[in-house]
């Protein structure tokens, strides 16, 4: 009994150095992240059912801003680290990390529907809802 003590005593301890390496890590992301950014940023977020999640997707193709842009990408995708789940933790995120909401709006939906006639709608445009959010750094 008193290894078993022991041997969890450890594992807690371990843990703790774990998480706390990982704070500063992601301390360390932030700043260069929110330096390297653009005045404004288009986030799309859709919403994944299945998973019990959002997907987060940044276009970063062919921009001066690339590096910055898939470095924040995946700083959000990663939810070891911002652990976002839904869109209010996207608005509180991107609030921590030095941005303020500006305007939101639809995205296509880009799903192909798998059905024929007019009754019959097994997956369509309504399987997936995409939207485009916009924020802007804080002065």
């Amino acid at each position: 009994m008193k290894n078993l003590i022991n041997f969890f005593a450890v594992m807690i301890v371990l843990v703790s150095l774990s998480l706390s390496a990982q704070d500063s890590t992601f301390e360390a992301t932030n700043t260069n992240v929110l330096h390297n950014l653009p005045e404004y940023v288009v986030i799309t977020s859709e919403n994944t059912k299945l998973l019990g999640g959002i997907n987060i997707t940044i276009d970063y193709k062919k921009s001066q801003y690339q590096d910055a842009l898939e470095e924040l990408e995946t700083l959000l995708q990663n939810r070891k680290k911002m652990r976002i789940r839904n869109q209010t933790d996207l608005l509180n995120a991107l609030s921590s990390l030095g941005f303020e909401y500006v305007d939101a709006y639809n995205a296509t939906a880009g799903t192909i529907g798998a059905a024929a006639g007019n009754d019959v709608d097994i997956f369509g445009s309504q399987a997936k809802y995409r939207i485009n959010m916009v924020f802007r750094k804080k002065s």
